[in-house]
């Protein structure tokens, strides 16, 4: 059944699927093509006749992420069964319980390394929150690959975070027209995993950002691989001698008459993350954005911030990375004092697991754990009220190889443990399981309603303090830990300096 809401970009006809009013490739910006490829998004023009919205729209184009090629179901995460891809991508998806309320709204970024993913990923729906917890949510696409994080700063200051960009465009759209689906616009929250925390990071920091959201959600992502301007242009220059553009001709001219598929195919041999759209170019981004967080860039939004006890787990199965050899080996590759490698292994020999498991929660702490941290205290000591969490939840799948890894509490976090696919990354759920969904699922809806996530099933969750370190952690049997991991994210702290950057070899490609 067709549903018509009239909101300010111009009537749009969505459907009611088991109660839940969904709309469905609504076009945020105009298609960045032609004059418009390689540039700042452009608002997409009101239109008259009502726009169709029962179907997604093409999701940015892209390669096959190492995840679903090693776990074939897993496909299901990035994109919709049927997407197609195509660079008229800008567009957003709402789900809403109700087009005549005024329910608070969650605008999720997805991830996927910003090469990989869309906002029609079927672990990321909202149908879910919207049934059971009556907010609005709210899913888009941005540019991906070079398309999106290409840095041409130095021929245009505007030309640089061009994704970032887009989704900035994106939340200005849902600031004048989520009321007409039933959205408060004065209560919005963004939100997003991986790729899509660290955007929201950077939209924290965004100067353009500000006033566009009242709370954040930040599910494994920080702001420490936010590149220099020097370091882009290094990418920039891969790009392209790849494309065999003469930095010293037209490159914007160029550029445009590249076809998708010569820059796909330069883009996949760049290996991951070869550009990226969070640059620290003073323009777009702040050019320290965990210091402008700490100076109010974000004064008075709440954030609920977290990750899991072994991100990196999720590497080997995709292929980025290998197994490690020892816990030695891993802390060689981190850690450049003698001495301080001596400290790091008498701290993680005394977890419990094998050699395996305390050389992925090493890496895990220095690539993302203490990281996050840093932004959490940032937002605290600027006044902001944060909520911090840790997953521990040990998927079974793969013979137990995947674990707590990057990823797995996605699925929790949204509602959608069912979703095509999931259970090969997760494996069997029992019934702790399915409760543990709903505790996470309830507490994101709550802080997305009020700001506070706690009083749910897992309990009381208090608000995070650099003193304090009020923890919730998400396990079989969820609760509030003090601390719960604070000597190992402070050794991370104290030897930062001594230690290589988060996610190095993978960033470098390795």
């Amino acid at each position: 059944m067709k549903n018509r809401v009239d909101p300010l970009c111009g009537p749009v006809d969505g459907r009611i699927e088991r109660g839940v009013a969904v709309f469905r490739g609504i076009p945020f910006a105009e298609p960045p093509v032609g004059p418009l490829r390689f540039a700042p998004p452009v608002a997409a023009a009101p239109w008259a006749a009502p726009l169709d919205a029962g179907r997604f729209g093409p999701i940015s184009i892209q390669d096959a992420d190492p995840l679903f090629q090693a776990v074939p179901p897993t496909e299901r995460n990035f994109f919709h069964e049927g997407a197609v891809t195509g660079e008229d991508c800008l567009t957003l998806n709402v789900w809403s319980p109700d087009v005549h309320g005024a329910a608070p709204v969650l605008v999720w970024i997805h991830g996927g390394a910003f090469q990989f993913g869309s906002g029609t990923g079927e672990w990321t729906v909202g149908a879910s929150l919207a049934r059971a917890h009556g907010i609005v949510v709210v899913t888009l696409n941005y540019r991906l690959g070079v398309l999106g994080g290409l840095y041409l700063g130095d021929l245009d200051p505007g030309r640089s975070n061009l994704a970032l960009q887009d989704q900035i465009c994106a939340l200005r759209w849902v600031a004048a027209n989520i009321a007409a689906f039933g959205g408060d616009p004065g209560r919005v929250t963004v939100g997003g995993q991986s790729a899509g925390a660290m955007s929201t990071v950077a939209l924290l920091a965004a100067p353009a950002a500000r006033g566009l959201f009242r709370r954040a959600v930040v599910q494994s992502g920080h702001a420490a691989i936010f590149p220099s301007p020097e370091a882009a242009r290094a990418g920039t220059a891969r790009v392209l001698a790849g494309l065999h553009i003469d930095p010293d001709g037209d490159v914007l001219a160029e550029l445009r008459a590249a076809s998708a598929l010569r820059i796909a195919a330069v883009q996949r041999g760049l290996g991951p993350v070869p550009v990226t759209p969070l640059v620290r170019d003073g323009v777009t981004l702040d050019a320290d954005p965990v210091a402008a967080i700490r100076g109010g860039s974000a004064a008075g939004v709440d954030l609920m911030i977290g990750t899991t006890v072994a991100e990196s787990r999720l590497f080997e199965v995709t292929g980025w990375s290998t197994a490690p050899g020892s816990l030695d080996a891993v802390l060689g590759g981190l850690l450049v004092d003698a001495g301080a490698r001596a400290e790091a292994k008498a701290l993680y020999e005394g977890l419990p697991g094998s050699p395996e498991d305390q050389a992925y929660r090493a890496l895990t702490d220095h690539d993302w754990t203490q990281p996050a941290r840093a932004v959490a205290d940032a937002q605290t000591q600027a006044g902001g009220r944060v909520f911090r969490y840790l997953f521990a939840w040990p998927s079974s799948a793969r013979d137990g190889r995947v674990g707590a890894a990057h990823l797995v509490d996605l699925p929790f976090l949204l509602g959608n443990l069912d979703a095509p696919g999931a259970g090969a990354l997760l494996g069997p759920l029992d019934q702790a399981a399915l409760e543990l969904g709903a505790a996470m699922s309830t507490a994101l809806a709550r802080f997305v309603t009020d700001g506070d996530p706690g009083g749910g099933a897992p309990g009381p969750w208090d608000p995070y303090t650099p003193a304090a370190r009020a923890t919730m952690l998400f396990d079989t049997a969820p609760g509030q830990a003090p601390d719960p991991d604070g000597h190992y994210v402070d050794f991370w702290q104290a030897h930062r300096a001594v230690s290589t950057e988060p996610l190095a070899a993978l960033v470098a490609g390795a």
